[in-house]
């Protein structure tokens, strides 16, 4: 919830939902007329009636306008705005996406941060282990019962632990600092409600079906959007090589004299429509086709990739959450024999049977397994 309300990457991607919906609108708006008010008083001093001196005039206005008004006859204006709806549901999915991937992120940073604690927490143990082991072999070599090269090996594991804490540490500030930035925060520390061994893997994971999938993919969707807006482009582009009828009206009181525009015989009203047919413009509308129609293609080709990709995702997640059950289940029992074998080795070593080296060696084995 915190990474939601504070990620500054979801907020961009809300905020371009709603300039494309602001672009919707202005597409949407050229669909109706527009009406303003508009008033208007002159007085001038200009040549009358009289050619041989000039004479002071007058004339009013107060009148509802209506400016030139495309009507859409062929549905070029309804291409362009279903082109700007495209978008906006493009933009959503998108927004979408970036919400479920903000979500997977900081639920994999959180659960890297538990893994990193439980690695941490086994080092500290094995290195407590070995500073006791290397104790312990110091004063047999004191006495004259073990080797230097005893000591060198465990002061090797020792240091081998110390490197592995330091390692880990700097890991898990890094992934406190990234899953900080992922909440909206400063860099910091993260509070931990619970630790890696109490959560519990589920039974299994059901894709569904490949066509509820894509139904549900956000990045499926927006590509779809997409496709489906540059199609209303290339239909705008198409119409614009089709005659336009453009009408201009007003209604009001226009009047000669500013005190009478407001009389009932005032009353005006006019009305032009305008006809036009592109005859030249140097190809700017084949051109304009043409650039819908290669953004179209390019569309498409995105579509098909998106779909694939998305397939490939599905299958590789399925694969490795299926595999990576298997090898836990391997590795759980490779660790149990390393804890056996250190266990047996240390038995024979403090029989006199085999040499401290085997009982380093068994010590790094079950190291290993266990992380």
């Amino acid at each position: 919830d915190e990474a939601l309300a504070g990620s500054s990457d979801l907020r961009i991607a809300v905020e371009r939902v709603e300039l494309a919906r602001a672009q919707y609108g202005i597409e949407r708006s050229a669909l109706f007329p527009s009406v303003d008010l508009g008033a208007a008083a002159t007085r001038q001093r200009m040549p009358g009636a009289k050619p041989d001196r000039n004479s002071i005039s007058e004339s009013s206005s107060l009148s509802l306008l209506v400016p030139a008004w495309e009507i859409d006859l062929w549905g070029k204006l309804a291409a362009r705005t279903e082109s700007a709806r495209r978008d906006v549901l493009a933009n959503e999915a998108l927004a979408e996406a970036v919400r479920i991937s903000l979500v997977a992120q900081v639920s994999t940073l959180y659960l890297d941060l538990l893994d990193l604690d439980k690695q941490l927490e086994i080092t500290h143990r094995t290195l407590e282990g070995r500073r006791k082991s290397l104790r312990i072999t110091r004063a047999r070599f004191g006495e004259g019962i073990s080797s230097i090269l005893d000591v060198r090996q465990v002061e090797s594991l020792v240091a081998a632990s110390e490197r592995a804490m330091a390692e880990q540490q700097r890991r898990r500030t890094q992934t406190e600092n990234a899953l900080s930035i992922l909440l909206g925060r400063n860099p910091g520390p993260i509070a931990r409600s619970v630790r890696l061994d109490a959560l519990a893997l589920p039974p299994g994971v059901l894709a569904g079906l490949p066509s509820q999938l894509l139904e549900r993919r956000p990045d499926v969707l927006a590509a779809e959007q997409s496709l489906r807006g540059a199609d209303a482009d290339i239909e705008a582009a198409r119409k614009a090589f089709l005659p336009s009828l453009a009408l201009s009206s007003a209604v009001g009181f226009a009047s000669p004299e500013l005190g009478d525009v407001l009389d009932s015989g005032r009353y005006a009203w006019s009305v032009q429509p305008v006809l036009g047919l592109p005859l030249f413009n140097a190809g700017r509308l084949r051109s304009g086709v043409e650039l819908a129609q290669a953004q179209q293609r390019i569309l498409v080709e995105e579509y098909k990739a998106t779909i694939r990709q998305a397939f490939r995702e599905v299958s590789d997640a399925l694969v490795a959450f299926e595999q990576l059950s298997l090898q836990r289940e391997a590795s759980r029992r490779v660790e149990a024999a390393n804890r056996e074998r250190l266990r047996l080795t240390n038995a024979r070593y403090l029989a006199g049977i085999i040499g401290y080296f085997e009982v380093l060696d068994a010590e790094r084995q079950l190291f290993e397994s266990e992380l």
